[in-house]
This record gives C-alpha cells, structure tokens and sequence, in this order.
C-alpha cells in the first residue's frame, strides 16, 4: 500500500520528528511506499509544503496531486496537518486517518478560529488515533464519534535497551522540556527532602532550556532549598552522552502537571528509562498512565503533591529488593513497548482502514 503522510519535520533530534522518522521508516521497512509532506524544513527527506492558518487552504490545494496516488492519508496531528487532509481530500474520498498527539491535538478545539474545522475533519476521518487511553477520553470530550483507537508510542529497543553501568555518582534523573508543565518545582523540593535521607544522592535535570523565565525560577528554587551542588541542569546533549545518563541513574522521575487544557500526552522518556531499566515516577490524571505500571515498574502519584512524591521516592530508593525487581519490571515493560510492536498496531489499523 502507499501512505501520504502530513506531519511538522521527520528530524529524529526532536520528539514530533523522531515519533515520524520512527513510523515512516519502519513503515517502509515493511514494503509499503510513502509519501512525506511537511511543514518544517528540517534538510531532510519530504516535500515542504503545509502552512498554518490562512495557508492550510493552499497547501490543501497543492497536495491533491499526492493524494491521488495513495491508497490512505495519514496526519500525524490535528492541526494544522488534519485539516489540511480532510480539506485536500474534498471529493478525493481517499482513506483518511488522524493521529492525536496529545495536548497539541486538543487545542484546535479551543481556539475559536480553529474549532470548526477541527472538528469537521476528525468527525471525517476514517480512524482517529489517540498516543494514550486519557488523550482519547479528552478527544471525545470534543467529538461526537466511536472510533478512537489507542495506539501508544514505541521504543527502539535497539538504541535505549542497555546494560546498567556502575556509576561513582548516586543520582535520579529527568528528561524533559524546562517548563512549567513538566512540573520541576513539583520534583525540586521533593529531591530536597530525599536528600536529608540519603546525603549523597543527586539530581540531573536533562531538557531545552530556552523558557528562561522558568529556568530562572527553578535555580532559585534550587538555591532557596540549599542543593545547588546536588542539582546539575543539562542540555543538548548527543544521544550518547544521554544513554549514558540513563544507564547509570538510580531512578528515572517527572512529575508532569495539567496546565489548564495542556497535558501529558504519553511520556516517551518514561519508555526510554525503562528500556534502560529504570524505576520510575511519574503523575496520574494524563497520558503517563499508559507509559507506566503503576506499582510494577514505577510509581504514580497525585500531581502538585510534593509528600507524595518524596514517599514515592524514599520507598524505592531506600529498599533495594524493590529498587532491583523495579528495575527487572522496567525491562520487561520497556519489551512490551517495542517500536516493532507500534509499528505493527498501525499497518493492522491501515489494512483494517482498507477493507
């Protein structure tokens, strides 16, 4: 078969481009032909072609000549690449399908200049998918349809699925973005009263850092708390250099908060540690349901709950028969979550899409 793809980039260095490189080229892999139009101008493979706002009506009219030679259009978000698929596919009746990404894909559904037809192209679309069971449950808020399937995010096994490594340094570690979503001012004080248990433990806090205003906060967080030589702030590093951190880390930890309608989607790095074969923290009420087994390899907590979250901390990193069968738990999540296994969900759904 051959499937028209509408995504923002296919650079593996960045989430929304490494979640595409990884579907597109496994897809391929598989002996399907695809076709990659984008919106970003990453240097890479694909035409550069949809825009946003007033231009998703261009870019709809300059694809058709694309979508006439696939058997099934696949948009890797709502906006602006479902609504372009949905207006490209105008009479075209080609096979529609629409991923939701989480936070980004509910949004359109709140902007009043988006809304319409937002929804027009997901009531059209042949199958919607849902990155986590709690982004479907906030897609059907908004759409009057029963046809959300849930398909979680992969991991590659083959670069995350590591040996642990003995390092000189206790630490736990997080991955993710510096803002206030991610929820650092949650985990900050938390590791700061760990820290009175367990003197030599530290911090690495791995993530873009370019919301200085929040980057400035949790420095003075941290200097407020007295860690500032337990707390280490780093970022654009090689994925090397990340694996590294990874297999030497104690306990893997992101207490992600909902910041009005913006959520957790899923929780990749959540995978990316357990593959690594990390214990892991995490919230409840978001997608980071579907990337952890609450109480097998990791532990949930209520978001905003700083106590809770330096139980959840003290419990595993205190008993070591819980760290190691956490740790061996982790292993074997990590193998349930295989990017074989997404892949393989979603040529199931495009067959199924064709029948």
């Amino acid at each position: 078969m051959k499937i028209c793809y509408l995504i923002n980039n296919i650079n593996p260095k960045n989430g929304w481009g490494r979640y595409a490189s990884d579907l597109i080229y496994n897809v391929r892999k598989k002996g399907h032909e695809t076709i990659i139009l984008k919106e970003m101008d990453d240097g890479l493979e694909g035409e550069v072609v949809l825009k946003r706002g007033i231009g998703m009506f261009l870019s709809a009219i300059k694809i058709r000549k694309h979508l006439r030679k696939c058997d099934i259009i696949h948009a890797l978000d709502v906006y602006p690449y479902g609504i372009i698929a949905y207006l490209a596919n105008l009479f075209l009746r080609k096979k529609m399908i629409i991923t939701a990404q989480g936070t980004y894909s509910i949004a359109p559904f709140y902007n009043i200049k988006t809304r319409y037809l937002a929804k027009l192209a997901c009531n059209s679309a042949d199958i919607l998918i849902a990155i986590s069971h709690y982004t479907k449950d906030e897609f059907l808020k908004e759409l009057r349809v029963n046809k959300v399937e849930v398909i979680n995010h992969g991991i590659d096994l083959d670069k995350f699925y590591k040996d642990r490594e003995v390092s000189n340094e206790n630490y736990i570690l997080s991955v993710g973005a510096l803002k206030f979503r991610k929820g650092y001012h949650i985990s900050i004080p938390a590791f700061a009263e760990v820290k009175k248990r367990i003197p030599d433990l530290k911090y690495k806090i791995v993530g873009d850092q370019s919301d200085r205003n929040y980057f400035e906060k949790l420095k003075k967080l941290v200097k407020e708390y007295g860690v500032e030589q337990a707390v280490e702030f780093l970022s654009n590093l090689s994925d090397y250099e990340l694996g590294k951190l990874y297999s030497q880390a104690k306990l893997f930890i992101l207490t992600s908060v909902n910041e009005g309608h913006h959520f957790e989607g899923f929780g990749l790095v959540f995978l990316e540690a357990a593959a690594a074969g990390l214990p892991v923290i995490g919230t409840l009420d978001n997608g980071i349901e579907d990337a952890v087994k609450n109480g097998y390899n990791g532990i949930l907590v209520p978001q905003n709950d700083v106590e809770k979250t330096t139980d959840a901390m003290i419990e595993i990193l205190k008993d070591k028969n819980r760290l190691q069968e956490m740790s061996d738990a982790s292993y074997q999540w990590a193998q349930q979550h295989s990017l074989l296994n997404m892949i393989n969900e979603y040529l199931d759904l495009y067959n199924q899409s064709l029948v």
